[in-house]
């Protein structure tokens, strides 16, 4: 049982009898491909996939990109920055997947690797019954609770900072029937670099969240994260937890723990789309 009052769907709009990562993932991994076509937004060229098997269909996101560049000048968060390798690939929506569940946040949908039609790739579940932060904003739909939403994004900018996602935008991140953010398109995150990308992002942060990134345990990391990244990558990547630690402890420490770390408010309406 999924305890984020979010239910997987199938194509037709109806919860999918299998919940678990591990059920998703298996029928991601197994269920023969009944259609394919390009999906019009990303720069990645991401494919929707309509998957069938044990009379069950679903929708999922097939991405095979990949693009290396070395020494590579590229803006994040409006400022210029040097990178020695600049890597798009899918196999970083994995590694995301992996790290949101170390942190226990389960805000990244299963993926899993899978190879359709002899090209290597990613397939995600899709995510039904969501918009983007982009679609919200130009529909000027506003969220119930204000408060709730603030701690949705707040979540969203340590998980960023975390990954080293170089590609957040509007259209990365979705918001669920109970206004809930989900972190979608990861494939440009991880790299080298150990400095925090959008450090002026970071002003609280989610009690589990802050537990589980003090708590990082760099030998079980490295075994979740090694059939995906390189050891600089991971190296990087813990670098990147300890710096959000002692950023979060030094807000807490000039504003204390109870103006800075918060407990999730509850959904108290559903969003109409």
């Amino acid at each position: 049982t999924r305890l984020v009052g979010y239910l997987f769907l199938d194509a037709d709009g109806q919860p999918l009898p299998f919940q678990s990562d591990e059920e998703i993932g298996e029928f991601l991994r197994t269920a023969e491909v009944a259609s394919m076509k390009k999906i019009p937004v990303g720069v990645t060229s991401p494919r929707k996939v309509l998957l069938s098997g044990e009379g069950v269909r679903a929708n999922a996101v097939f991405k095979n990109i990949d693009r290396e560049e070395k020494n590579v000048r590229d803006k994040t968060a409006g400022k210029r920055k040097f990178y020695l390798v600049w890597r798009d690939w899918f196999g970083y929506d994995i590694a995301a997947y992996q790290v949101d569940r170390l942190l226990g946040l389960d805000r990244v949908a299963p993926v899993v690797e899978r190879k359709i039609k002899r090209e290597e790739g990613s397939v995600q579940i899709w995510l039904e019954g969501t918009i983007t932060e982009h679609e919200r904003r130009e529909q000027d739909l506003k969220p119930p609770d204000i408060a709730r939403f603030n701690q949705q994004k707040e979540i969203m900018h340590v998980f960023n900072n975390l990954v080293a996602n170089r590609d957040a935008n509007l259209g990365n991140s979705l918001i669920d029937r109970n206004w809930r953010v989900w972190l979608i398109d990861c494939s440009r995150c991880f790299g080298n670099n150990d400095d925090l990308l959008y450090p002026q992002s970071i002003s609280h942060c989610e009690r589990g969240l802050w537990e589980a990134l003090q708590e990082m345990d760099p030998k079980e990391t490295k075994a979740r994260l090694a059939p995906y990244l390189a050891n600089k990558e991971i190296d990087a990547l813990l670098a990147r937890c300890n710096a959000l630690v002692e950023l979060i402890r030094g807000l807490i420490d000039e504003w204390g723990e109870e103006m800075i770390i918060f407990d999730c408010r509850p959904a108290t309406e559903t969003a109409p789309w």
